[in-house]
């Protein structure tokens, strides 16, 4: 799981680009308190969320202020509620215990379960219409910070959580760095929001290293090591305990080069995964002389991501498709692992362009051809 204080070197540059007033971002718009209503959220207030990149029409917004009784209705009466008792909360990150957040939560939780029978409505669009007039307690759900929590959409509970905790450990340094920013209507920024834009914005560690740092001389056990690649352990047998829960780039190696035998379909493969190849693909992608077979990323956690790729080849999982050529091998049990972790860049961006700059690399040392399971790069 990644941390704000991963951040924290980054965080100053990130929070002055957002709030820049030549900056094209949404906060002189967005962040403008509205003005309390007793009748409840307008209209306006709802396509206000499209500052912050939704895309709520015309009809997204006219059902919930339709005579009736109906989801929509339903729907932004939940929202009333939870701005009825949200609004004057005490911060986020002033709850002592999850079950106290979750009780005062409790109003934002039913407007999201209202959510999910209004069709172009979840509850990231609730959080995004809720924060303007609560932002001391109402989180910006968005994918980028699913990402960086590693997350899954239905897990918006398990969000806050991460989230309360990340800000309590971090409170300090965070309420300091807010200090010297305000709305701009002249408020305080609340510590949510100033996570929400330090999660939000791009980032690039000054630690991380670039393709070249990453990339070996030799593509083999000895050259990967050489750039601080480790592991190089079974991944048919592999302990996931054992590789660190961070973002990073992995490759699958054989240590005999010479061609293997192809089989027609994968041992373990279920119905439910993803087709086989054909032994003439297979051929006409081996790479001659090449130990690496496969170059992967995960944006959010080396641990995860090879646990799926692990559990695809015993068939039991169907996630990680990608790379599932090296099933085919008959020596499949006999190929491992090696990962690099790399530095937090929002939403995994960063590992993605760490992957695509190893297969070009990889390309540039074996005649324009990519790793025998990378179909693209």
């Amino acid at each position: 799981m990644n941390s704000l204080d991963q951040r924290r070197r980054t965080a100053a540059e990130s929070l002055s680009n957002y709030t820049s007033p030549g900056g094209g971002y949404a906060f002189r718009t967005y962040d403008v308190r509205p003005a309390h209503r007793d009748e409840g959220l307008l209209p306006e207030d709802i396509l206000a969320a499209n500052l912050l990149s939704l895309r709520l029409t015309a009809s997204d917004v006219i059902p919930l202020f339709a005579e009736g009784d109906g989801a929509p209705q339903r729907l932004l009466e939940a929202m009333n509620n939870a701005l009825a008792t949200l609004r004057e909360a005490r911060p986020f990150e002033a709850h002592p215990s999850t079950s106290d957040l979750d009780q005062t939560l409790a109003a934002l939780a039913a407007a999201n379960e209202a959510a999910k029978g209004v069709k172009g409505w979840t509850s990231v669009t609730v959080s995004k219409v809720l924060h303007r007039h609560a932002p001391q307690i109402v989180p910006i759900i968005d994918s980028r910070v699913r990402s960086f929590y590693g997350v899954k959409k239905s897990q918006d509970q398990m969000l806050y959580h991460q989230l309360w905790s990340d800000l309590r450990e971090n409170k300090g340094w965070l309420t300091e760095l807010g200090q010297d920013y305000s709305t701009p209507d002249k408020r305080e920024l609340s510590l949510l929001r100033v996570a929400d834009i330090i999660i939000w914005m791009p980032s690039k560690d000054p630690d991380a290293p670039t393709v070249d740092e990453l990339a070996p001389d030799t593509w083999d056990r000895e050259g990967l090591e050489a750039r601080g690649w480790e592991g190089f352990t079974p991944l048919a047998t592999l302990d996931s305990r054992e590789v660190p829960a961070v973002p990073g780039v992995y490759v699958v190696l054989r240590d005999d080069v010479s061609e293997p035998e192809f089989l027609p379909e994968r041992p373990q493969a279920s119905d439910r995964q993803a087709y086989s190849y054909t032994g003439s693909d297979l051929r006409s992608r081996w790479v001659p002389d090449a130990s690496v077979l496969y170059i992967g990323q995960a944006g959010t956690s080396l641990r995860t991501r090879l646990r799926q790729y692990r559990r695809f080849g015993e068939g039991s999982g169907l996630n990680h498709k990608g790379g599932r050529s090296i099933w085919h091998l008959a020596d499949a049990d006999r190929l491992t692992v090696a990962w690099r972790q790399l530095p937090v860049v929002f939403d995994g961006l960063g590992t993605g362009t760490a992957e695509s700059g190893l297969i070009r690399r990889f390309k540039e040392a074996h005649g324009g051809s990519r790793p025998f399971a990378n179909l693209v790069g």
